[in-house]
């Protein structure tokens, strides 16, 4: 039978004088790590919890089955012909239909052959290729596997590619799902573009209330397919069409949950098999013992009268005392009949639910189908479109959008610390970009403490749920500790306390932003200069900014490294108003067509570039926890 099928810089202060010179290249040796490694970190991080969507970098996500999901192991993996990124989740739910998540995506762009739809394993089932064929752009295959979780965890892997497949992402499972429930299916997902990414999830699903995952195998093998069968199903093609939205279409699109009944681990432990006890057969085994001992005897009794009536002495039978016949074979009796109507109204109730969820799924799977049918339509419309010339647009214009908001602060003209050449004029042509993209701009230079606070709280009050959102700081920074601070132009630093005190934390301005539940920000700091305070006699922090981390639904981008100093100009002959990185960065973003991610990225490459003409190391860093795609210019 076939499948059933649903079509669902600032510079930091360092206090200490007395670093031995050893300490002091292990910093620089720390700092320069940081510069090489965190700026690509984007994805999820060991321990971190997650719900509804998983960020993975870009702007692209992936839908996380009901739950609270914990990242219990990330790892990457060097398998013949590709490279993967590996995140093991643990859902931390009681009970959880779906206790365990594997997700991977390639980090290498390649071609592929088919798709395990078509290996022909003996034990998979439920095998679909959703409507697509190995010669698509875009391919997709789901399959599951029925086995016992307990014993397939502590497998010996005789095939070395599986061994190296699977060995990883098990450290993050535990040894044994639990006596009661170890039976389970992996769920297969995979969806994979040609000459792009790859990715793939396993999920772990328990089996329906009353049958082991072998059992629910078997019957749907066979043809006996339930309501159960297909909820199944209808879930596992949503999870297919999210995965093409959510990921490659960086279009968040949450999935259903899945909607039949599962044994606890209590019922499990009392009653393998639930359901078999409202079987028919079960309620006729279940009222012979009650006749046999109750019903029978009272029944004889009326033969033995009628057949000596005028009998002088009375029989044995006849003298039966009252409590012969005990009063409990009746409640007995009852107590079972109720039962078995409790189990008949839950088991009508449990078919009711799923025929809603089966009628609920069908709809959100043409939906989703039909959506992502028209976004692959659209690429092929806009590659056509690329390929034929278009007359030169008229100037218009640039139109304010009411959620676009940007805060531009340029500090240039510092009293007690060194003043900078470019950091006003970068505020300035950043301001004016911003503005030709639409952006309403709150610009501001030059502040002092008690402006600079109270620009941010402006601002702060300005901003709406929902907003896009842009943060631009030019200016001294300094790290302090594992914090980065942003210098008002009356900053003091004769010690580091009255530096806390008088500059603003990054990281509050960070805050306030994810309180204020924007839809979309970004943070650019071009505060990678030379640390103001290396004149005062006392080191307070050092070169560089500390390494930080985005909330999500942000992104954060240093213009130079940890460690690094980024570059006003590209040498004594650069006469360019603006230093290397703004300058190289509002001339991308200006670009159609181009995602917020993709200017990052090609900001960060170029300046890399030409830093290197100069043999200058300036590797901006990038933070990125959004989920979605963005365009400063469509």
């Amino acid at each position: 039978m076939s499948t059933i099928s649903f079509t669902k810089r600032a510079t930091l202060i360092q206090p200490n004088l007395f670093f031995t010179v050893v300490q002091r290249w292990l910093l620089v040796f720390v700092g320069l790590m940081a510069c090489v490694i965190l700026p690509a970190t984007a994805q999820p991080a060991k321990g971190s919890v997650y719900r509804d969507f998983l960020p993975m970098g870009s702007g692209a996500s992936v839908a996380l089955p009901e739950g609270v999901w914990e990242a219990t192991q990330v790892t990457t993996i060097d398998y013949p012909g590709s490279n993967w990124e590996v995140y093991t989740l643990k859902n931390q739910q009681p009970d959880a239909k779906v206790p365990f998540l594997i997700v991977r995506q390639t980090t290498t762009v390649g071609r592929w052959g088919n798709t395990n739809c078509l290996s022909n394993a003996p034990n998979q089932f439920m095998v679909s290729e959703h409507g697509t064929t190995s010669s698509q752009t875009l391919n997709k295959c789901s399959r599951m596997f029925a086995f016992n979780f307990d014993s397939w965890r502590t497998l010996s892997w005789a095939d070395q590619n599986a061994k190296k497949w699977w060995s990883g992402a098990l450290e993050g499972l535990p040894e044994k799902l639990g006596r009661s429930r170890p039976s389970v299916f992996q769920v297969e997902l995979t969806v994979q573009q040609f000459n792009g990414k790859n990715l793939r999830i396993d999920a772990f699903v328990l089996p329906p209330k009353g049958m082991t995952a072998v059992k629910f195998r078997d019957d749907f093998k066979t043809g006996q397919v339930l309501a159960e069968h297909q909820i199944l199903s209808g879930w596992t093609s949503i999870y297919i069409e999210s995965m093409q939205q959510s990921y490659f279409n960086k279009k968040p699109q949450p999935i259903m949950a899945l909607a039949y009944p599962v044994n606890t681990g209590e019922q499990l432990a009392a009653a393998p098999e639930p359901l078999v006890v409202a079987a028919p057969r079960i309620e006729s085994e279940t009222s012979k013992p009650v006749q046999s001992t109750a019903l029978l005897p009272a029944v004889a009794l009326a033969p033995a009268n009628q057949a000596s009536p005028s009998a002088s002495k009375p029989t044995p039978a006849a003298v039966v005392p009252p409590a012969s016949v005990p009063a409990p074979a009746v409640v007995v009796d009852n107590s079972a009949q109720l039962k078995l109507e409790q189990e008949r109204r839950a088991m009508d109730e449990e078919k009711r639910k799923m025929a809603q969820q089966l009628e609920a799924m069908t709809q959100m799977l043409a939906k989703l189908q039909q959506e992502n049918a028209a976004a692959v339509a659209a690429a092929k419309a806009k590659e056509v479109a690329a390929a034929t010339p278009e007359p030169p647009a008229k100037p218009s214009q640039p139109v304010t959008y009411a959620n676009r908001k940007a805060l531009v602060i340029g500090n240039d003209l510092y009293t007690h610390v060194p003043k900078l050449n470019n950091a006003g004029a970068d505020a300035e042509a950043m301001a004016k970009s911003l503005e030709a993209v639409g952006y309403k701009v709150f610009k501001h230079l030059n502040l002092d403490e008690k402006k600079f606070k109270q620009a941010i709280r402006d601002f702060r009050q300005n901003l709406s749920g929902g907003d896009e959102v842009l943060f631009f700081y030019a200016g001294h920074g300094v790290q302090l500790g594992n914090a980065n601070y942003l210098l008002p132009t009356d900053v003091q630093g004769d010690q580091e306390d009255q530096v806390k005190d008088d500059a603003i934390l990054l990281q509050k301005v960070l805050d306030d932003l994810e309180e204020k539940k924007t839809k979309f920000a970004l943070a650019v700091i071009d505060a990678c200069r030379d640390n103001p305070f290396k004149s005062k006699g006392r080191a307070i922090g050092g070169r560089g900014l500390a390494p930080t981390s985005a909330a999500t639904g942000q992104m954060i981008m240093f213009s130079a490294g940890s460690g690094q100093q980024a570059l006003d100009r590209l040498g004594d002959n650069d006469k360019e108003k603006n230093g290397l990185f703004t300058r190289i960065f509002v001339k991308e973003m200006v670009k159609p067509g181009l995602s917020v991610d993709r200017v990052l990225r090609n900001v960060r490459n170029e300046v890399v570039r030409l830093a290197r003409t100069v043999g200058h190391e300036q590797t901006p860093a990038l933070y990125d926890q959004a989920i979605g795609e963005f365009y400063f210019r469509q």
